[in-house]
C-alpha cells in the first residue's frame, strides 16, 4: 500500500492528509495497553502493521475457545482497528531477518513484552537503532524497566490494584474493594504511549533522531490520581474509597429515584443554594449543617439520607426535569446501551460501521480525535490472524516462492 493510499484512506473528508499518513508503525504489542497505542496512530492515518505469531497470534483474540466470535474476538476488535495485521514469528533467524528488513524503512517500533524480551532476541531498541537512527522505539511495561518489579506480570486488574484505583473505589466499610468497569489501565498507558509516539515524532522534525520511550502502566495509573495524590502526600492521610462521590463536595454523587439512579452535581455553593426550592424543599437552605461546602462535607452522611429519602419518592426524569430546570448539574445513570441510543450519540458519531470477514458489517467505535483540517478516521476493522502477510510481505518485495518457504517453515 502507498503512502497516497494510506492518505486517502485515513482523509475522509478530503481535507489535507491525516496527522500520520506515510507513518509506518511495527506493532509487536498484544492484549489491551500497547494495540490501544497503536490503534490511536492507526486512526489518524499511521500505517500500523499488526505483528503476532503465527498459529494463534494475540490471545485476547479469543474468549470461549478459538476462532469464536464472541466477547474475547470483540475486544480484540475494539482494541485493534485501523491497522493491518501479518504472522511473523520473530524468535527464528529468518523471522528476525524480516524484522531487520522492515525496520530499515519504519518509523515507529512499539512493544509491551517483559523488559529484555527483545533484546533476548536481537530486536530491541539498540539493535534496531543501529539500523535505523530515526527510529522511535516505544517499550511499555507493566512497572517500568528497571527497579525491583521490573520482571511482575501485569495486567489492568493488578495495576488498578498495585496503583492505587481500587482502593479509592467501592463504598469502603465492610464492602469489598471495586475496579473500574473500564480497564482504565490499559486505556490510559495506550493513550500515553500514543502521546509519547506523536511527542517523540514531533522532536525528530528538529534533531533528525529516534529515540527510546519508556512507559509503565504503574505510572500511566498512578497519574490518574492527580486530584488527591499530592492531598496524600501532603496530609500523610490516605482517603477513604469515594462511592460515587467526591471526598471534598456535597452533594455530588449518584441518589437513588424510585425508578434508577441519577447525579446530583452541586460542585459549588451557588449550585446548593438552588437545589432545596427545586426539589420542593426550601427549608433545607436554613440549615446550618448545610450552609457551607465545609459543613455539607462533616455532615454529609446526615445530608445524602436527607436528600435520599425525598428522591426516593418519585422517578428519575421528574427530578432531572425539575433539577435542570434550575440550571444545576445533572443526569441519568446509563448503561452503555442507553449511551449508543442517545441522540447525542448519533450526532458525535460514537459508532462507525465496517466490514468484517465472516459477519458482514459490524458497529465499533469511531475515533474520538476530530480534526478539522487534517482528520484521521477508522480505515479498517482489525485483522484477522495473518490477514495481510503476503499484502505486507510483497510491498518490502519478497516475492511468492519465498513467501511459500517461510510459511512452510511456520515462520509466517
Amino acid at each position: 500500500m502507498s503512502d497516497s493510499d494510506r492518505t486517502s484512506r485515513a482523509n475522509g473528508n478530503g481535507a489535507r492528509p491525516a496527522p500520520f499518513a506515510g507513518i509506518t508503525v511495527l506493532d509487536f504489542s498484544h492484549q489491551a495497553a500497547g494495540p490501544w497505542a497503536t490503534t490511536l496512530l492507526g486512526d489518524l492515518g499511521a500505517n500500523v502493521i499488526k505483528i503476532e505469531k503465527p498459529g494463534r497470534g494475540d490471545a485476547i483474540r479469543y474468549g470461549q475457545g478459538k476462532d469464536t466470535f464472541d466477547i474475547g474476538s470483540l475486544n480484540f476488535w475494539g482494541l485493534n482497528r485501523s491497522k493491518r495485521g501479518i504472522t511473523l514469528d520473530f524468535m527464528t533467524d529468518e523471522g528476525r531477518a524480516l524484522v531487520l528488513r522492515m525496520v530499515e524503512t519504519a518509523d515507529v517500533v512499539l512493544e509491551n513484552f517483559r523488559p529484555g524480551v527483545m533484546d533476548r532476541h536481537g530486536i530491541g531498541y539498540e539493535a534496531l537503532a543501529k539500523i535505523n537512527p530515526r527510529l522511535i522505539y516505544c517499550g511499555i511495561t507493566a512497572f517500568g524497566a528497571e527497579g525491583p518489579m521490573r520482571e511482575k506480570p501485569g495486567m489492568d486488574l493488578i495495576l488498578q490494584a498495585t496503583g492505587g484505583i481500587m482502593g479509592l473505589t467501592g463504598e469502603g466499610g465492610d464492602r469489598p474493594p471495586v475496579k473500574a468497569a473500564p480497564p482504565v489501565a490499559d486505556i490510559s498507558t495506550g493513550i500515553y504511549g500514543a502521546y509519547a509516539v506523536a511527542a517523540a515524532l514531533y522532536e525528530r522534525e528538529r534533531s533528525g533522531k529516534g529515540q527510546r520511550i519508556d512507559i509503565a502502566m504503574l505510572d500511566a495509573v498512578v497519574s490518574l490520581l492527580s486530584d488527591v495524590a499530592l492531598k496524600v502526600r501532603a496530609d500523610n492521610k490516605d482517603f477513604a474509597p469515594f462511592g460515587s462521590g467526591h471526598p471534598d463536595i456535597v452533594p455530588y454523587q449518584a441518589f437513588k429515584a424510585r425508578d434508577g439512579y441519577f447525579i446530583v452535581a452541586c460542585l459549588t455553593n451557588a449550585f446548593w443554594k438552588r437545589l432545596p426550592a427545586a426539589i420542593g424543599h426550601p427549608e433545607m437552605l436554613d440549615d446550618p449543617r448545610f450552609t457551607g461546602m465545609k459543613d455539607r462535607v462533616i455532615n454529609k452522611a446526615a445530608l445524602v439520607e436527607i436528600l435520599n429519602a425525598i428522591f426516593g419518592t418519585n422517578d428519575v426524569a421528574h427530578w432531572i426535569e425539575r433539577i435542570e430546570a434550575a440550571d444545576i448539574p445533572t443526569c441519568k445513570v446509563n448503561t452503555v446501551k442507553e449511551v449508543f441510543a442517545m441522540p447525542q450519540a448519533a450526532v458525535n458519531e460514537i459508532l462507525v460501521r465496517v466490514k468484517h470477514p465472516t459477519r458482514g458489517e459490524i458497529e465499533i467505535l469511531n475515533t474520538p480525535v476530530r480534526l478539522q483540517g487534517s482528520p484521521g478516521a477508522v480505515t479498517r476493522g482489525a485483522p484477522t490472524l495473518g490477514q495481510h502477510t503476503d499484502e505486507v510481505l510483497e510491498e518490502m518485495g519478497v516475492n511468492a516462492a519465498t513467501r511459500q518457504r517461510l510459511r512452510d517453515l511456520k515462520v509466517i
